[in-house]
């Protein structure tokens, strides 16, 4: 009984000393795969610059237009256009992708993706939506085909608009990360 039980410690010992360890790095991976000849794409080897060229966007392939409801408003009764009660303006921001062919990658650095300012005479901030609020720290992206259309809607609180009190202003939302994707349009705020 002790010769197999001494036996078996013996072939467990010699197992372990034989076990081989294939995790991918550069010490069990073959040197053509790691710096491949010629000129091809590889994983290890990759050209920083052309990774970046292939994600790059072309923001003229893309179309951003904005629309207010309602477009104009009475502080004394905020209704929209069917005579609904109204605690804002409802801002909407879409963006096309009015390519023929290509797919692109919208990256974000964390959860916000739109902004919205109530501008002034001036073009003087009056309204920042994003002031007040708090945003994950993770980044993301998203990726929109060709004639694809990618579509955020908030409000600008009524609030808001009686601080700022009557008159004629701009309401521009835009597309974090992208500050070009970007629309205005005027709001009349009526006593």
């Amino acid at each position: 009984m002790k010769t197999t039980l001494a036996a078996s410690c013996v072939l467990l010992l010699a197992g372990a000393a034989l076990a081989i360890d294939i995790s991918p790095n550069r010490r069990t991976v073959p040197e053509k795969f790691i710096n491949p000849p010629g000129k091809r794409f590889s994983l290890f080897s990759g050209d920083p610059e052309r990774i970046q060229r292939a994600n790059e966007v072309n923001l003229e392939d893309f179309k951003a237009e904005c629309s207010l409801e309602p477009a104009a408003l009475s502080l004394s009764n905020p209704t929209d256009s069917q005579g609904n009660s109204t605690t804002g303006v409802k801002v909407t921001l879409r963006i096309q992708n009015i390519s023929k062919k290509k797919r692109y990658p919208l990256s974000f650095p964390d959860a916000q993706r739109y902004d919205i300012a109530l501008l002034g005479p001036g073009d003087e901030l009056l309204y920042l939506w994003s002031d007040d609020k708090m945003f994950t720290q993770e980044s993301d992206a998203i990726f929109v085909n060709s004639g694809e259309v990618i579509s955020y809607s908030d409000l600008v609180p009524n609030a808001a608009l009686a601080k700022a009190g009557p008159g004629t202003y701009k309401i521009m939302m835009v597309l974090s990360n992208y500050p070009e994707l970007k629309d205005v349009k005027e709001l009349v705020v009526k006593p």
